[in-house]
């Protein structure tokens, strides 16, 4: 049921909402006591669910809601939800709501209310409440009508509403009071409304709200706050003040207890200046009191007004200072009649003087106004006070520019004092920061602190010499780059002949280029005097022949030029180009003269010189072949030709001794004891530099004129065994005996295709392991940014940071590799250790087991054991392993297996297994990235010591059709490396390359025909015993005639001391590996004793085989003598496959000598007494392989002070790529002794640097835990000692080699400091030489 509260038949008290309320009377209504009391719930279900609401009630309830501050309440009705229904329009309750919050002066509610709903529309301003048009009241008969219509009006007023809350003072005083007026400050400052409006509505207010004593003195007090507080000046309101002191007279009138607050008003508002002479004359006041009072007051105005007179009746200045003066007298703050200062008033009468004393000394405002709002300039003007008006704007300039600077340096004083509290703050703050860190991390600041004065005291010498030297001084070198600087100052080439920046040599030019030009009959002349004079100087022979061989001219249509001059060309200054095309181009056309043919004395060949030009001293060497070809040799500084000139001659010499006499050969040949051969043989030329072919290029006399052009690349001139290799497509494999110029032909193929690569996206990778062999291919092509010639470890590591990161990445560190030597210590345990060697099983294990293609096809990258245990499935060829030792071999790999990941090991299997699966999935997964890997032609020299998994890498990287490969499979003597050119074959197949047949070379250009007979005679059994171990190939051809190989059977260590030390001083000593620690401490620690697979890639003079057969191990005595015997049956590569290892061994260590070569024998045994008869037995050609020899008829050898130190720097090289720091200890040891023996004290002294260096190395391996503290300080400061060696030396790669060894041992903070600050420099450093 709906009930009506509203109503007047209702009432109230009859409610049971009314026993909620807190009172109840007559007049309340319902919804008056709930917006009050706040009952937001209850009033929520009336609007819901009782009746009787209208517009009205609903805008009164939100008014006395907003008034009272219940927010919940005034959102109902601002924001109401879909289930309640309003009769009120929405912008009238937002007005009544702002209306409510302004009497309460709750201003921020009112804020919130503008901002969201806009200023309300206020009938104050534009003074638009009133009754009449006149604003007068007017008793009519429509006074009610007009007064219902203003009280409307005045209650939509907000200024109304916020005046009467200040008059009322029901307010919150927290919120706002009669003192701050926030709300009125509001109103003006931000809703625009004016001083008229204010004083306007206060009028209004006074007729209208004000009615009892309180409300009266209520209005009093704001209005004087109000002129006070916001500026508001009566003189400009006089008509409103004037109305509401009428209107307090009539409250006077019947309340005469507010007679005194009211003639104070009064009072005031004279004081400010309002004519009060007419303030009551137009209402009546019965109270006499307040009568007498007000016409007190305004005869005090008149005599106030009167004091002005002084000013008027133009007394003196000092007149009017003592009236001013004087108690009682003129005040500066009267006005008079018209609102006048005494400013205006002294403007207006043009007195500057009395002017000047108020603005100057009394501190008078000229910018006062009066009552018609004029400044004091303003009543000057108007009263054409000339005088004042001149002063007054003189002052105001004045006081305008001295307030822009008074302004300005108030600004700049504001700013600095801002600056200075900040920066006092920022000191403030970071000390209090720095405190709380302090104190916070106190124990680490102090642990920095040390670690600081620690890196600085251990490190801060070396980083401190190293920062203040210049590049030159630290520039990067290595045991190579000696190499190259040792050579040139051999040939005789210490200073830089190809620089373009010698300032002397370019002005010779210039001058060469000028006389030429012009004076060439000069030339003819100065060329005929040395002719004649040479000619008279000279009595030789061989200048005879010359002089008649340069007279006799004739022209030219091609000729060849060596690889050094090449390189002369292209590096040199582009003015050298020129002239050596001139030089040509004139011998070419037939010109001879003695500077264009000038035949060198004291060669023991025709060797001619050509003057470059006639100033710079440049010569270039050539000589006429006995087949007509012309070969140009060099092109250097006439100091240096002498020097070449025997270099050139020792060449030919070298040359010329490859073959006998014709009539020695037919000879030999008739006998039997030479081969017959049809075929002839072609004379190789030598290098001036060693036993290697001369690498020449063809150049034709219609093109020489390209030889200016930037791009300018010769011919490379190839024979057609040469081009056979060297221009054959796909894939190519060479195969060649040690020393027969398989390297040669990688060189002229890397050459040859430079030539044909003309993509732009072209590249070249040449790999190998030794660092040595990378330098040597390197300089024997030329620099050229396509190619790059890198180490096999280097490629590994240069593949493993270019692929992404896909996957799982595994981290291969160098301690935990698992190499041979640490492979014995697990095989020293293992059951299987007297039944098979280590050797063997590691070699089962990388060859077959992980490191063959059929492993790399299985998932796990082991080879299945059905495949390893079934001799069918292998092949039989490929595995000799019998099949009743394969079933165990299998279980001791799975042995092996486990060990290794029970210590975290690895392998190279397992390394390159791991590479090959990320590139796999890179070239699936991103095919971009796979291209960046690949290269278009790679070249890998020594493939036999690969297995099938790492030359699949290969394929890879250079695709199926673009490899070069080049081996000897019988040097296959790497541990763990099995090697047939089948492999490649099906490595080939896999990745789907079609093999040719492969290449071959037979000329040995290292070892002389003694050599290589031997040589041969191993290689018969092992093709014979062993065929399946080695591809056979023709017999070598040496270059050279040489005698046969010594053999000293029986002699004793001391003889053999006595030899080393005398007549073989400087022989290398070749043994097993296993024994050569133990016969260089036999031999009173002589430094060159090798293990023959520790000689593998090296050449030697002199070379002596020491007890090769009598440390062969018992079990293979016997099968050795057979062996050699030629008893041994045709099952001896089944029954004893390590003999085919070992003839491989001793091959290798025969084909290391050059010169002179010995088996020595100390004892008597088996193998060793059957080989020596074997040996010295002739053979089927009926001569023997070795001559027997007694120790005290051995010439003596004599070895150069140059061979020792090219010895010493092949050692070198060789520790530098080491990673077994004990061989390469043991290789810088013979490097010094080599020095020593040159007596070349630097380079012993950088060996010795270097030698330290791995030692100290070797010192620091794991496990780092057993190294206490105090040791840990002591290796810390010899590293950085040993790193100022260094760096000294130039050795910046053993500087980065030593800190990767140390670096555990460091703390963070050292290391990161070392890295930052050296390390990442040397790095650099190192970079740099190395791309330069």
């Amino acid at each position: 049921m709906t009930h009506e509260f509203f109503n007047d038949d209702y009432c109230i008290k009859d409610h049971p909402l009314t026993k909620q309320l807190t009172y109840c009377g007559d007049w309340p209504k319902v919804h008056t006591l709930l917006a009050a009391e706040g009952y937001t719930e209850l009033l929520r279900f009336c609007l819901s669910n009782l009746g009787g609401w209208t517009a009205e009630i609903e805008l009164d309830t939100v008014r006395i809601a907003s008034y009272l501050g219940h927010s919940t309440i005034v959102d109902i009705f601002l924001a109401p939800d879909i289930n309640t229904r309003l009769l009120s329009e929405a912008e009238d309750r937002q007005k009544v709501a702002l209306l409510g919050a302004g009497e309460a002066l709750r201003y921020q509610d009112l804020e919130v209310f503008v901002n969201i709903y806009g200023a309300p529309s206020d009938p104050a301003k534009g003074r638009t409440m009133h009754w009449t048009e006149d604003g007068e009241l007017d008793f009519d008969e429509n006074y009610n009508r007009k007064k219902e219509h203003f009280q409307n009006k005045f209650g939509e007023s907000l200024m109304a509403a916020v005046l009467y809350g200040y008059v009322r003072e029901t307010f919150d005083k927290d919120v706002d009071n009669k003192t701050e007026l926030k709300t009125l400050r509001y109103l003006i400052e931000s809703l625009k409304y004016t001083h008229e409006d204010l004083m306007y509505t206060l009028e209004l207010l006074f007729y209208e709200k004000v009615y009892d004593n309180k409300e009266y003195k209520s209005t009093f007090h704001l209005l004087k706050r109000m002129i006070t507080a916001l500026g508001i000046e009566p003189l400009f309101h006089q008509e409103q003040i004037r109305k509401i002191c009428e209107r307090m007279i009539l409250g006077v009138d019947r309340k005469d207890d507010i007679v005194q607050e009211g003639l104070e008003l009064i009072k005031c508002m004279s004081n400010f200046g309002v004519d009060i002479q007419r303030v009551g004359t137009n209402c009546y006041c019965g109270n006499d009191e307040f009568k007498e009072g007000l016409a007190s007051l305004k005869q005090e105005q008149l005599r106030n007004w009167a004091k002005f007179d002084v000013v008027k009746s133009g007394a003196t200045l000092i007149r009017i200072q003592e009236v001013v003066e004087k108690p009682g007298g003129l005040s500066i703050l009267f006005r008079d009649r018209g609102g006048l200062l005494l400013t205006h008033l002294s403007a207006a009468y043009d007195r500057v003087d009395l002017l000047e004393w108020l603005v100057v000394t009394k501190e008078m405002d000229l910018k006062a106004e009066d009552s018609e709002h004029r400044t004091v300039l303003d009543v000057a003007k108007a009263s054409r006070a000339s005088k004042a008006t001149k002063w007054i704007m003189e002052w105001e300039a004045r006081q305008t520019i001295a307030s822009f600077l008074r302004r300005n340096h108030h600004r700049a004083m504001r700013i600095r004092r801002k600056q200075k509290a900040a920066a006092a703050a920022t000191v403030i703050q970071r000390n209090i920061r720095a405190y709380s860190t302090r104190k916070l991390y106190s124990h680490l600041l102090m642990q920095r602190l040390e670690d600081s004065q620690r890196f600085s005291s251990m490190w801060g010498a070396l980083i401190e010499s190293y920062c203040h030297k210049d590049s030159s001084q630290v520039a990067s070198s290595s045991w190579s780059d000696i190499r190259e600087r040792l050579m040139d100052i051999k040939v005789g080439l210490d200073e830089d002949i190809l620089g373009d920046t010698d300032e002397k040599l370019s002005r010779a030019l210039d001058g060469a280029i000028e006389e030429e030009d012009e004076s060439a009959d000069d030339a003819k002349m100065i060329a005929d005097e040395l002719n004649a004079l040479e000619i008279e100087q000279s009595g030789s022979d061989t200048t005879t022949e010359a002089k008649q061989h340069a007279t006799s001219s004739h022209q030219w249509i091609s000729f060849q030029m060596t690889s050094h001059v090449v390189k002369f060309l292209q590096q040199g200054d582009k003015k050298y180009r020129s002239f050596f095309v001139r030089r040509m181009q004139q011998l070419a056309a037939g010109e001879r003269s003695r500077i264009l043919q000038k035949p060198l004395k004291g060669s023991k060949s025709i060797i001619y010189e050509t003057y470059l030009e006639q100033k710079s001293g440049h010569r270039i060497l050539w000589t006429e072949e006995e087949d007509g070809r012309i070969v140009i040799w060099y092109v250097a500084k006439h100091k240096q030709v002498s020097r070449l000139m025997q270099l050139i001659d020792d060449s030919k010499s070298r040359s010329a001794r490859q073959h006998l006499p014709d009539s020695l050969v037919t000879e030999l040949q008739n006998e039997d004891l030479l081969p017959q051969r049809n075929e002839s043989k072609r004379e190789v030329m030598l290098d001036i530099f060693g036993n290697v072919p001369l690498k020449i290029y063809d150049m034709n006399f219609d093109s020489i004129s390209d030889i200016t052009r930037e791009s300018w690349s010769p011919r490379l001139h190839l024979t057609d065994e040469e081009r056979d290799i060297v221009e054959e497509e796909g894939t190519v494999l060479v195969l060649g005996r040690s020393g027969t110029g398989k390297t040669v032909c990688i060189c002229n193929r890397i050459e040859h295709d430079r030539q044909l690569g003309n993509d732009p996206f072209f590249s070249q990778l040449f790999v190998a392991r030794s660092v040595r062999l990378c330098r040597y291919v390197e300089g024997a092509v030329g620099d050229d940014s396509r190619a790059s010639f890198l180490t096999y470890e280097r490629l590994l590591y240069s593949i493993e940071s270019t692929l992404p990161t896909t996957g799982q990445r595994r981290t291969f560190h160098p301690s935990q590799k698992m190499d041979f030597n640490r492979f014995k210590e697990f095989h020293s345990n293992s059951p299987l250790k007297g039944k098979v060697s280590a050797l063997i099983l590691w070699t089962v294990i990388r060859t077959f087991l992980k490191g063959s293609i059929e492993a790399f096809q299985s998932s796990d990258g082991r080879l299945p054991r059905d495949l390893f245990v079934e001799v069918g499935k292998l092949g039989k060829n490929r595995c000799t392993i019998s099949h009743d030792l394969r079933e165990v071999l299998y279980d001791e790999f799975l042995r092996y297996e486990q060990f290794l990941e029970e210590k975290q090991l690895w392998d190279d299997c397992d390394r390159v297994h791991h590479l090959l699966v990320r590139i796999k999935q890179t070239r699936e997964q991103d095919p971009d990235a796979f291209r960046e890997l690949q290269w278009s032609r790679v070249y890998v020299d020594e493939v036999q010591d690969y297995t099938q998994k790492e030359i699949c890498l290969f394929f890879y990287l250079g695709g199926a059709n673009g490899l070069f490969l080049a081996g000897d499979p019988a040097q296959s003597v790497v541990e763990g490396t099995e090697f047939r050119f089948e492999e490649i074959r099906s490595v080939g197949h896999f990745v789907g390359s079609v093999l040719q047949k492969p290449k071959t070379v037979n000329v040995n250009f290292r070892s002389h025909s003694g050599i290589l007979n031997c040589a041969g005679g191993v290689l018969d059994f092992m093709f014979k015993y062993f065929p399946s171990s080695a591809k056979q190939l023709k017999k070598d051809d040496g270059l050279f005639q040489g005698s046969r190989p010594g053999v000293l059977h029986g002699a004793s260590v001391h003889q053999l001391k006595i030899l080393l030390s005398d007549k073989l001083k400087g022989a290398v000593i070749l043994t097993h590996d296993e024994s050569a620690s133990r016969w260089r401490r036999l031999l009173n620690d002589y430094k060159l004793v090798y293990g023959i697979r520790e000689a593998k890639g090296l050449e030697f003079k002199t070379v002596i085989i020491l007890d090769f057969f009598g440390e062969i191990i018992p079990s293979l005595q016997k099968p050795w003598r057979e062996l050699v015997l030629n008893r041994a049956t045709q099952d001896l590569d089944r029954n004893h496959p390590l003999i085919g290892t070992l003839l491989k061994l001793l091959y290798t260590g025969v084909t290391r000598c050059i010169e002179k070569l010995f088996f020595v024998e100390t004892h008597s045994t088996t193998a060793g007494d059957a080989t020596m008869r074997w040996l010295t037995t002739k053979n089927q050609n009926s001569c023997a392989y070795a001559t027997r020899n007694n120790i005290d008829d051995i010439e003596g050898m004599s070895m150069t002070a140059d061979e020792f130190v090219s010895d010493g720097i092949n050692n070198a090289e060789l520790a530098q790529s080491s990673v077994d720091l004990d061989q390469a200890q043991l290789l810088l040891e013979r490097a010094i002794w080599c020095f020593e023996q040159a007596s070349n004290d630097e380079l012993a002294s950088k060996g010795r640097i270097h030698c330290s260096c791995v030692q100290f190395r070797a010192e620091l391996l794991p496990p780092y835990d057993e190294i206490s503290e105090t040791d840990r300080a002591v290796m810390e400061s010899r590293a950085a000692k040993m790193m100022a060696s260094l760096i000294k030396e130039g050795f910046c790669i053993e500087v980065l080699n030593l800190y990767t060894t140390i670096a555990p041992l460091l703390s963070t903070y050292t290391r990161d400091e070392l890295e930052r600050r050296f390390i990442h420099k040397v790095q650099v450093l190192n970079r740099e030489c190395e791309e330069g």
